[in-house]
């Protein structure tokens, strides 16, 4: 029986392990009474979580000091001579690694249907929701001494954490350590629900799933609920009071073709969006993995373009964004990137995958 957490916990593998043991179930639909439709022809509904995972749990944490068991977390992540803001940032950054935004499934009662609000049982778990986020900051942040507090807002919770003499954002599961700030200084709800746009030029990298976290183990969608794809959910914007507006869904990078021996014609699928409006293409092609060396960028309409590789026998990362007119309400609104990569060989009868057609 652990008592104190597992930091060498992997949440890449976690997320792999949800996507297998969701599939198992090969169920396609969300049955939510009474918002859902009734849907013919399908195979079962989606049980939104397993109670034996939720059982396990408890029985390993039976006995466990939970007071101690959050102050051992603290004492971890925190060093000597962090000021308050630094150590915000570090509980924040660890709560963001501990709990999945999980698309699918959150932790809640088999027979009630309430929500495991208990952070010490959430951390075990691993999944959760912004309010049992906000559950899990909350305890963290007085185990550390630091004042907080919790704010619902627009179909959203959020935390918020007392230092410097004022009130600062503590959204742990939508931004992780590095929150909204303006001129080096953490904003705060007020600020936000004054300028709703403001927040969306920060990165909401927890809503952008990988495939096999929305598909079953057959290849097919879950569906039924508001989660899915990025294009899925409205810009933070709207939980601070601004219109409910949303971004175009992520494009998928297809394999490039050749068209001539040193040129490639780039391509991607076409993006939608919820309502409608202007989409444009962002695509950029780097020489580096980590994609921080841009050679080149191009804004366009069309889902193809043609390029002259500088380069034969050489890998390049090619990365698409869809970017719509909600720019107007924020010039530097985040979209998510789209990568892949491939190399053009010298030799045109060169047999083999190199990720062009």
């Amino acid at each position: 029986m652990p008592a104190k957490y597992d930091f060498r916990w992997d949440k890449q593998e976690h997320i792999r392990q949800c996507a297998r043991a969701l599939g198992e179930e090969h169920s396609l639909f969300f049955a939510q009474t009474p918002w859902t439709p009734p849907i013919a022809n399908m195979e079962g509904t989606v049980s939104y979580y397993d109670p034996v995972r939720i059982d396990r749990v408890r029985r390993r944490l039976k006995g466990v000091d939970k007071k101690r068991y959050l102050k051992e977390i603290v004492d971890e992540i925190l060093e000597a001579g962090m000021g308050e803001r630094e150590r915000v940032a570090a509980i924040c950054g660890f709560v963001s690694g501990a709990l999945y935004f999980n698309p699918l499934q959150q932790p809640q009662e088999d027979d009630t249907g309430a929500l495991v609000v208990d952070p010490v049982e959430l951390l075990e778990l691993h999944d959760s929701r912004c309010g049992q986020g906000v559950a899990v900051t909350l305890a963290l942040l007085d185990q550390a001494g630091i004042e907080a507090r919790k704010r619902d807002v627009v179909h959203h919770t959020v935390c918020e954490a007392r230092y410097d003499g004022q009130w600062h954002l503590a959204d742990a599961l939508m931004f992780g350590k590095d929150q909204p700030e303006r001129d080096g200084e953490v904003v705060s709800v007020a600020d936000l629900q004054r300028e709703p746009y403001f927040a969306d030029a920060f990165p909401l990298r927890c809503f952008t799933y990988k495939t096999e976290e929305v598909l079953s183990a057959d290849g097919l969608r879950y569906l039924g609920y508001c989660f899915g794809e990025w294009g899925s959910l409205p810009y933070y914007s709207w939980y601070m009071g601004g219109e409910e507006d949303f971004p175009p869904m992520m494009p998928t990078v297809l394999p490039p073709e050749r068209v001539a021996r040193d040129m490639v014609r780039l391509r991607w699928s076409r993006s939608g969006r919820r309502k409608r409006g202007r989409i444009r293409y962002r695509i950029v092609a780097y020489r580096d993995r980590a994609c921080t060396r841009p050679i080149f960028k191009k804004t366009t309409t069309t889902i193809t373009h043609a390029w002259p590789i500088p380069e034969l026998d050489n890998m390049y990362f090619f990365g698409v964004t869809a970017i719509d007119d909600h720019i107007e309400k924020n010039p530097d609104t985040w979209y998510p990137e789209s990568v892949a990569n491939f190399v053009l060989p010298s030799d045109e009868g060169q047999y083999g995958w190199y990720g062009l057609l």
